[in-house]
């Protein structure tokens, strides 16, 4: 086991091995080459074991496929991310506000994150979440704008209004045209709700269909907020993202080169645009209801570890971070450079 996973000893595998009541999915690309790990299963109490294809909640990781999908517009010249687009979400909107400000979350806007819905939850719009007729507060500025970092999905679900509104097109279908096209993904999408078609191989989020007032045939939330909180995915595809980001912020690509790099610059606190940075390695956590997501990528190499456990609570996460931090400290000399 050890040896397929390079440096990653079987005892921190053991450490994140799935049972009867949650699974984990991990991926490891280094290259061209991606190995995958999967273990448990992906439906409490049920055997159904994990496999390498089955479909995860992302959670916040859905941030950061979200400015990247910006970011190709903004590389065709179609946006900019730092005119004002107050005007474009007039309704919501009173003062100068711009997409970098929203995706660095310097904009001082209120909602940390969404809670979601269950599964056969009517649908509801961007506007409708902004304006706090759903399950979550109204989203308003808060703090000053552009004076601190305030984590912030509710401005997040605001720059997607402002997206959807500047490119007449939704969040899913700009994602499967700019990045899942591209990269050749197929198991990676803002799916809200669930195309029924994915259901049969898709995780369920730990107990959560045994809960009261949950969707009992589905273990799920819809979440209406795309951009901050709607992708599922598989870590496999979620590694091949994480590589292509790296290319590009190194010689260009899915990206051009500066504007990769302005998205992993810090703005404050070590967040770029939707993404954290830590020196050579970025990457961003996700947490949906009953599901936990782990991405890391390098800057310096083609290197990319991505996991996703349906629990929120356990020592798998932990045990996933684990395996990162061996990986990327495996992956350079003892000064620290690759």
């Amino acid at each position: 086991m050890a040896k397929t996973f390079h440096d990653i000893d079987v005892n921190q595998l053991l450490k994140i091995r799935g049972n009867r009541e949650y699974g984990v999915s991990l991926a490891v690309a280094k290259g061209a080459d991606i190995e995958t790990w999967c273990s448990g299963s992906g439906r409490f109490g049920e055997d159904f074991p994990v496999n390498p294809d089955m479909l995860f909640q992302a959670g916040s990781v859905s941030k950061p496929m979200f400015t990247l999908t910006l970011l190709r517009y903004v590389d065709q010249g179609l946006i900019d991310l730092d005119a004002d687009i107050s005007s474009v979400v007039k309704d919501f909107v009173k003062k100068p506000l711009t997409f970098s400000a929203l995706l660095s979350h310097t904009a001082g806007y209120s909602v940390h994150g969404f809670l979601g819905y269950r599964a056969d939850a009517p649908l509801l719009t961007l506007e409708e979440v902004i304006a706090g007729r759903g399950n979550s507060p109204k989203v308003c500025r808060i703090k000053p704008y552009g004076k601190q970092y305030r984590y912030s999905g509710g401005g997040t679900t605001l720059a997607e209004l402002a997206f959807t509104r500047l490119t007449g097109t939704t969040l899913r279908e700009a994602f499967a045209k700019e990045v899942a096209e591209p990269l050749g993904l197929t198991r990676t999408g803002y799916f809200q709700p669930l195309d029924k078609d994915l259901v049969s191989n898709a995780a369920f989020g730990g107990r959560l269909r045994e809960r009261r007032n949950e969707d009992p045939a589905h273990g799920y939330h819809y979440y209406p907020e795309h951009a901050a909180a709607g992708l599922w995915s598989t870590p496999t595809e979620l590694a091949k993202i994480g590589i292509a980001l790296s290319q590009s912020i190194r010689e260009g690509g899915l990206l051009k080169r500066e504007t990769a790099i302005r998205m992993m610059t810090p703005v404050m606190d070590g967040y770029g645009l939707c993404i954290r940075s830590h020196g050579d390695d970025a990457g961003h956590d996700g947490a949906n209801e009953g599901f936990l997501t782990f991405w890391k990528f390098s800057k310096t190499q083609d290197l990319c570890v991505a996991g996703m456990v349906n629990r929120i609570y356990g020592c798998a996460y932990s045990g996933l971070q684990e395996v990162g931090q061996t990986l990327f400290q495996g992956s350079k000399t003892k000064n620290g450079c690759p």
